[in-house]
């Protein structure tokens, strides 16, 4: 009778283990890479903005030079590897959120044509514009 309690006992034990290894770690490894991420996107959002705000007289060019330097740092000091193509992403992103929330990016999906044929219309109302960009490119 106690060998078969035991025999049970070492089932329910590796089928427990084999849970834990099949769905807990990876849970966890992604939820630990979904808070790091969280963390880098919140750390490029406050880089853009003290770019844009103590280094307003330098081209955009150079802002984002800058903000890719130091999220680059700081992203080595934390022990994060991420590709150079992903950072781009997210400091564009976080421009882009910057932009829309001032309310100097009224159309975010427009194309450029779209957008510079609206701000050369400025007497037009918004579908007026966005008429007469259409119109041009047939």
């Amino acid at each position: 009778m106690n060998d078969i309690l035991f025999e049970l006992l070492k089932l329910i034990v590796m089928i427990a283990v084999l849970l834990v290894m099949r769905y807990a770690i990876p849970w966890l490894r992604s939820r630990i890479g979904v808070e790091k991420m969280a963390e880098i996107e919140k750390w490029a959002e406050k880089a853009v903005l003290m770019a844009q705000q103590v280094y307003w007289e330098k081209s955009g060019e150079e802002r984002k030079e800058i903000v890719t330097k130091f999220l680059q740092e700081m992203l080595i000091a934390k022990n994060i590897s991420i590709s150079a193509e992903q950072l781009n992403i997210l400091i564009e992103a976080a421009v882009k959120q910057m932009k829309i929330e001032e309310g100097r990016d009224t159309a975010p999906n427009m194309p450029n044509s779209q957008r510079q044929a609206s701000k050369q219309d400025k007497g037009m109302n918004a579908y007026q514009a966005e008429e007469k960009a259409e119109m041009e490119e047939i």
